[in-house]
């Protein structure tokens, strides 16, 4: 009798817990789609692209995408600090080209792309990380903690966007890396970057909110930086060292 009842009060604990588990990933599931991929990312890069729309060019689209690969960058300014307003410049004389909406501060670390995978910053690193498209690469080589934020391509309108994503070289850590997005100073979610299979160096990350949840900024974290002259932990060092490649997001909008 004690048996059978014992199996009965555990049947019931775990039909309670599948029914919890089902209720949190349906939740998810409404509001927030995640695509994550490792090895071959360019089906699911191609994928995020589709969902936010056309690729736009020009100041003045209220949908669609934007994206930010960093062979946009003049060579005159590789290995150089990057100027915040580099992909969105304003005033008479600005590259409308360059008008895409996305800001970081210049406080939050050093922001750089190399055509070397910054050898020149960080040699022993360097090896583990390739270019998914083009040959440069982007890190902030001076903290390991540094936020994006959004304007209304072509001013300084603060702007929001429902989507974001961005191709990863050398994750190697599952839970090191990751994107976490505000609203205003609400955080909406946290989602770590999978770690890359033997396949190939490459991650992607994006994520969309269906609903009216609108993110104004994206908090990117990873393990360590390259100016700190460390090894990456497929090196034997003690930090999960990376770079980034392409930024792809949807048409920053202007906050009301």
């Amino acid at each position: 009798m004690k048996n059978s009842i014992k199996k009965v009060i555990q049947s019931v604990v775990l039909v309670l817990a599948l029914t919890s588990c089902e209720k949190e990933s349906a939740s998810d599931s409404d509001e927030v789609i995640l695509i994550q991929a490792s090895g071959n990312i360019s089906d699911k890069v191609e994928q995020f692209r589709n969902m936010l729309g056309q690729l736009n060019s020009e100041p003045g689209a209220t949908s669609g995408r934007r994206e930010i690969n960093w062979d946009g960058v003049p060579d005159s300014l590789e290995g150089k600090a990057l100027p915040d307003d580099l992909f969105n410049p304003v005033g008479s004389g600005a590259t409308v080209s360059m008008q895409r909406g996305l800001t970081y501060d210049p406080n939050g670390g050093t922001f750089m792309v190399s055509s070397n995978n910054f050898s020149d910053i960080n040699n022993d690193a360097s090896s583990n990380f390739s270019a998914f498209s083009g040959n440069k690469t982007f890190s902030n080589v001076g903290a390991a903690k540094w936020p994006v934020s959004f304007q209304k391509a072509g001013t300084d309108a603060s702007a929001s966007v429902q989507g974001f994503g961005a191709v990863f070289s050398d994750v190697d850590e599952g839970n090191t890396t990751s994107l976490e997005l505000f609203n205003g100073t609400k955080s909406i979610g946290k989602f770590f970057v999978p770690a890359h299979d033997n396949t190939s160096s490459f991650s992607f990350l994006g994520v969309y909110f269906k609903n009216s949840e609108h993110i104004t900024k994206v908090l990117v974290t990873h393990d360590g930086f390259l100016a700190e002259g460390t090894k990456d932990v497929s090196d034997g060092g003690t930090r999960d060292l990376i770079v980034l490649d392409d930024f792809i997001y949807s048409e920053p909008l202007e906050e009301k």
